[in-house]
Formats: C-alpha cells, sequence, structure tokens
C-alpha cells in the first residue's frame, strides 16, 4: 500500500516542520516526508488533509483499559481516602470483569482512543477473578483496531496468599510470547507496593526475565510511601531497587510522595516516569514535583484517552501561565519519543524507514504556527483533541468519523450489553 498524506502543518514538535507538509507511506513505513509539492507525485493516492496539522502517533504510557465501562458506576461504600476509593470502588470493579467484560472494555477505551489519535498503549490491567489469558483477551482488541500495545496484569497479594503467583504466570507467558512482535510487547506489572509483601516481590525479582521490565503505581498516595518507610526502606523507588527492579525501561507510574533516596535512583538509572495529572487531581493524592523530576511522560490511569486534553490538564494544574513551554514540549514530544523507542526501537518521529504512526488533528490553525508555539496551539486550539486521521504501520485505522474494519454499530451493542452485564455483577457483590 503506498499513498501520500498532505496539504497540512506536519512537524515532530521538536526539530521537523513544514507549513505545507506531506507524508509518504509505502508497506506501512514512512518513505518520505517533506513539502507537499515534493512528495504529492510519489504516489497514486492523495490525501488532502486541508490544512490540519499532522502530527507523530500519541501515546498514552499509563491506562487502565478495564475502567471504560464504569463510566457513571458509583461506589459501593464510603471514599473519604485513596484507599477507600480503591476498597469501594476500583477493586470491586475488577473482581466483577470476565473474559467478556475484559475484551468490551478494552475494545470501548481502544475505539475512543483511536478517535482521540493514540496509536499506542500501555495498559496496567487487573481483573482478580479472571486471571489466564486476560491478556490475551486485551490483544485481541488491539488487534481487531490494528493498535499498538504493551500490556501486562497487576500483580497483588490484596485478594490472598498465593494469588500473586498466577498474576507473575499470566505476565511471564504473555511476555515471552510477544518477545518478536513488532506491534504487542508485555511487561511486568505490579500493583502497588502497599499490596505486594516481600516475598512476592523477591518471587517477581527470582522468576522476571532480566529483559522484562516492571510497570507499577509507585508512590501515588503518601500510604505507599509510608508503608515502604514502615518496613525499613528509604523510600518506594528505593524498595524496588533493592530487589533489584528498576532499569531503564521500568514504568513508574504517578511518582508523587518520594524520598530524597528514591530520586538519587531515579537520577541515576532513568526510569520512565509516567504523570497522569487528572487522575491524580480526581484523587486528590497531589501532583508530581516538577522541580524535583523534570523528565517523564503522560498518562491518563484510566480517566481518559485525550492525550492533548490530559497535556492541558498539566499545565491547568501546574504553573499556568509561568508555565516553561520548553518543558512541556519536551515531556510531549521528545521524552515520548525516547520512551517508545525503548520498547519499539524502530520508532522514530517522522523518519524515513520507521513504522508510520500518524495522528491528523481536527484542528486547522487560524493563528501562524511553528516549533516555538506549538504546545500553544495545543493547548489553547486543538484542546480536547479529536483525530480527523489515525495511522498505525502504515493503516490508515480512522478517516473523517468512520473506521476501517470494524463495524462500529455492531461494536457499540456488544460494549452495552458488557456494561450491562459488567453492572449487575459489581452491584450484586
Amino acid at each position: 500500500m503506498k499513498f501520500v498524506i498532505g496539504n497540512g502543518f506536519l512537524t515532530d514538535g521538536v526539530s521537523k516542520f513544514w507549513e505545507n507538509g506531506a507524508i509518504l507511506i509505502e508497506d506501512g513505513k514512512i518513505a518520505q516526508v517533506g513539502d507537499t509539492g515534493a512528495v504529492r507525485p510519489k504516489a497514486d493516492e492523495f490525501i488532502d488533509v486541508k490544512g490540519r496539522l499532522i502530527l507523530p502517533g500519541f501515546v498514552n504510557f499509563h491506562h487502565h483499559l478495564y475502567s471504560s465501562l464504569a463510566v457513571g458506576i458509583s461506589p459501593v461504600g464510603p471514599t473519604r481516602n485513596f484507599v477507600e476509593i480503591l476498597q469501594n470502588l476500583w477493586w470491586r470493579l475488577d473482581k466483577a470483569l470476565d473474559e467478556e467484560t475484559v475484551y468490551f472494555s478494552a475494545l470501548a477505551g481502544l475505539i475512543d482512543a483511536v478517535m482521540h489519535g493514540v496509536t499506542t498503549v500501555f495498559d496496567h490491567h487487573a481483573s482478580m477473578n479472571f486471571v489466564r489469558g486476560s491478556l490475551k483477551t486485551i490483544e485481541d482488541a488491539f488487534n481487531r483496531l490494528g493498535m499498538k500495545g504493551v500490556l501486562c496484569f497487576e500483580v497483588s497479594d490484596r485478594t490472598g496468599p498465593g494469588d500473586a503467583v498466577a498474576h507473575i504466570d499470566e505476565n511471564i507467558e504473555f511476555f515471552d510470547a510477544h518477545r518478536d512482535s513488532s506491534k504487542i510487547k508485555g511487561m511486568m506489572g505490579l500493583h502497588a507496593n502497599f499490596t505486594l509483601s516481600d516475598e512476592t516481590l523477591r518471587i517477581v525479582a527470582e522468576r522476571r526475565p532480566k529483559d522484562m521490565p516492571i510497570h507499577i503505581h509507585c508512590g501515588e498516595d503518601r500510604y505507599d510511601l509510608e508503608f515502604c518507610l514502615s518496613l525499613g526502606y528509604d523510600g518506594v523507588v528505593h524498595r524496588l531497587d533493592r530487589f533489584g527492579l528498576i532499569d531503564d525501561r521500568s514504568i513508574l507510574a504517578h511518582a508523587i510522595h518520594l524520598t530524597d533516596r528514591d530520586l538519587e535512583i531515579i537520577r541515576s538509572k532513568d526510569p520512565i516516569i509516567a504523570s497522569n495529572p487528572e487522575s491524580n487531581a480526581n484523587n486528590q493524592v497531589g501532583q508530581m514535583d516538577r522541580t524535583l523530576i523534570q523528565k517523564f511522560v503522560l498518562g491518563t490511569d484510566g480517566m481518559s484517552n485525550d492525550m492533548v486534553q490530559t497535556l492541558r490538564s498539566l499545565y491547568l494544574l501546574g504553573h499556568g501561565h509561568k508555565e516553561d513551554f520548553e518543558q512541556l514540549r519536551s515531556v510531549f514530544f521528545s521524552y515520548r519519543y525516547e520512551a517508545m523507542a525503548r520498547f519499539f526501537p524502530e520508532w522514530r518521529p517522522l523518519s524515513v524507514g520507521a513504522p508510520a504512526d500518524i495522528v491528523v488533528l481536527e484542528y486547522i490553525p487560524n493563528t501562524p504556527i511553528s516549533l516555538e508555539n506549538i504546545l500553544g496551539h495545543l493547548i489553547f486550539g486543538a484542546k480536547t483533541a479529536k483525530a480527523f486521521m489515525t495511522v498505525v504501520d502504515g493503516q490508515i485505522l480512522y478517516h473523517d468519523g468512520k473506521f476501517k474494519g470494524i463495524d462500529l454499530d455492531e461494536a457499540a451493542d456488544g460494549i452495552r450489553k458488557a456494561a450491562n452485564h459488567l453492572w449487575s455483577k459489581y452491584f450484586a457483590k
């Protein structure tokens, strides 16, 4: 398949910018980028985006697709603090999930993600009564839409002694089965320090393949830090590092409640820090101190599938008009690209030979746009960013309000039935 996407503002947000740019895509790869006049003749098929903004595909580095069918659901008890939110909402929900509802939760979330230009999702999953085969079920949803994904099951001791072994098995089996995949990868999911015993972490450390990174909620709430300190560790990251679990492909979500020792390890070992500003605000756990951690990427923690809105929230919940836009630009663009390359080495933004993962936003700038003010256009112009087109590995998944290869009405019918089934189980327990 060979075609050109062009006649739009084309940029990687770092160093490349064309006012009237185009991309030649051939056999799933980027074959040429440049001015539309030079690129357009290289293929018979030309998709005219009519002045819209063309960017490398968005990435959600920390998501919970299993929460997709919980919109509007009520907690079954008090939610006065973070632990009660987990106990009376999310842990009850994940116990109610089965194979059908796991699949349709993932499908619902991914459909919305594609509509917002997301091409890759790092999903952190939990379904405590459907463990074995759960990651394959989620992968089926990814494959149905054609997206990239990095999946894991959250290992936890919270459902009882010994259950964590099954969680570990699910992670390792999935990771080993997808070592050579160019679209789907696995990780070792861990819930959080405060639901993991030292014995379970020891088992994880012993059984985890050395090239298998972890994905964990780390220092999301003060309770997580206090738990680690009570065991004699110097912090949440320090505890994980003592078990040899921290490296440059570890994903540490939230990273709010940290010690100086934690920060030293982060600077030394360079794990991927995934900040989730909207979820942090929703749960009232605080916000990551960006004066202490300046290199990080963005996730949504299940709150949404809109990475531009997440960027906007980071700005609004941060320093507002005093914001360092250069740092935000690095977070949204260059740090994202660096983190992606750690999992998908061929992935390079707008580079010849790289996989063609592209989003065209449903946004036509009315004011001058450049590399210098691209963040302003995203935050104040695109805002909650709907996609005009989403492309993964050169395959058009979504274009001008229509999906390719999936019957949206049929999918929506299955999603609604699954949601009713899930809610019945959730409230029946």
